[in-house]
């Protein structure tokens, strides 16, 4: 959702990202000496995401805890890692940081993580919680200092299946992938009558790609996202999608502004 990020700090809103693990775990890409970084590779990682912040005007905080891998590997059974964390702990630390900006909107990810990884799952799990529990004082006492907040607005985030469609198709036309790889793509994502909200980004898109780019261990370059040639990009990636899982006040459906009816 990088180009949503960029399109309201363009729109003169405070936004936050908040990232819930160091990254300390996975390949690194881009460098001739991946087994000499692999020790610091978190430090790598924070200064990748402080540069991605800078590129899209975000305010950015870690939430604290160690990468928890893939499931199945041994890092997932790390004991700091975020899939191990205490669940009432890591939504305590959440809901510090809901009270401390005040957010009108939450963005998180979906029950699956997008695409399994147990981190996006736990983000999905503790934001869920968060967002409910920020405004729960029995569970979450006030600190000194601190003033309790309800969010008017939760969505997730979720690939629509046009965009998944478009993006294969492109992908094939590259000669990239077989007719059959983009037939199976292309009924991918989530269908697009479930999705109530759509950004337009095309003002946004370079900032979106060159924020993905700033992962320089993470991504590499020939990365599938990146096989899109650029003068498709504006159709296959000129809009992000959201589904809205709660809302305080009346929207319309769909909308166009994660902000409809708070402005």
């Amino acid at each position: 959702m990088g180009g949503t990020l960029a399109h309201y700090v363009d729109a003169g809103e405070q936004v936050v990202v908040i990232t819930a693990t160091d990254g300390a775990v996975g390949e690194i890409h881009n460098y001739d000496n991946p087994e000499e970084l692999q020790p610091r590779l978190a430090e790598l990682r924070a200064e990748e995401m402080a540069k991605a912040a800078a590129i899209l005007g975000v305010e950015h905080e870690f939430l604290g805890y160690r990468d928890s891998g893939m499931m199945g590997t041994e890092e997932n059974n790390h004991p700091d890692c975020f899939w191990q964390a205490d669940f009432m702990e890591a939504t305590g630390r959440l809901v510090r940081l809901i009270r401390k900006y005040r957010p009108e909107v939450v963005v998180i990810y979906d029950p699956f993580g997008g695409y399994g990884h147990p981190d996006h799952i736990q983000v999905h799990r503790i934001g869920l919680a968060a967002f409910y529990g920020a405004s729960d004082l029995s569970r979450f006492p006030l600190v000194p200092g601190e003033q309790d907040w309800t969010p008017p607005k939760l969505y997730w985030t979720a690939w629509a299946r046009s965009r998944m469609a478009a993006f294969a198709e492109a992908r094939h036309e590259a000669g990239l992938i077989s007719a059959e790889d983009r037939d199976r793509m292309s009924r991918g994502g989530t269908a697009d009558e479930y999705i109530h909200a759509w950004v337009d980004i095309r003002a946004q898109l370079d900032r979106k790609f060159d924020a993905l780019r700033a992962h320089r261990t993470q991504i590499p370059a020939d990365w599938w996202l990146f096989q899109v040639p650029e003068e498709l990009r504006p159709e296959v990636f000129g809009r992000e999608s959201y589904i809205r899982v709660f809302s305080r006040v009346e929207v319309p459906t769909p909308e166009d502004d994660l902000f409809a009816g708070l402005r």
